[in-house]
């Protein structure tokens, strides 16, 4: 199947799930080409191995997926309903490189995650509270937590002592211990 038809049906299964499943936002859910792009928009500053922590309706974690084929994508996410939905569409898209993992990532012992992996968050709390969460699993020589942040949100959060953001791409915050 195409990266194009893969997207369109990702699409559609967004949709459909949403009305009973609460995926994503209804403003996200008229917006998804444009929430598509976004997740795209970092493609090239990721690395090989990625972990989507709190991957909800999958972004931006599938899109990751379906254009690169040879990068493997774990997809995190605590809600039951929103990991179902995770698992069956990447059956339905055929999608090899992903796994989902239906957890929390503070429960998540990093060796059952591959080496040197990134950790990437799209929308998922204040960067204080995401070193927090990640803190074992940035303990690990490689791994780095990347955040889909713009300035203006980053301006009023606090980084905690020892960690450094370094901007690596568009909308990409790189925190480094």
């Amino acid at each position: 199947m195409k990266e194009q038809t893969k997207t369109e049906q990702y699409i559609e299964l967004v949709q459909s799930w949403n009305k009973t499943h609460n995926l994503v936002s209804k403003t996200q859910a008229n917006k998804l080409n444009e929430h598509i792009e976004d997740s795209l928009s970092v493609f090239e500053d990721v690395g090989q191995t990625l972990v989507d922590l709190g991957s909800g309706g999958g972004l931006p974690g599938i899109p990751i997926a379906i254009k690169g084929p040879k990068k493997q994508v774990v997809l995190v996410e605590s809600n039951s309903k929103k990991a179902a939905f995770l698992l069956n569409t990447t059956n339905q898209l055929d999608l090899k490189n992903v796994s989902v993992i239906n957890a929390r990532i503070e429960d998540l012992d990093p060796a059952s995650l591959p080496q040197n992996y990134e950790i990437i968050a799209r929308a998922v709390g204040t960067t204080e509270h995401l070193i927090r969460l990640t803190e074992k699993h940035l303990e690990l020589p490689g791994t780095k937590l990347k955040l889909m942040k713009t300035e203006d949100q980053l301006r009023d959060e606090m980084v905690p002592p020892n960690y450094t953001i370094k901007n690596t791409g568009s909308f990409l915050e790189d925190l480094e211990n």
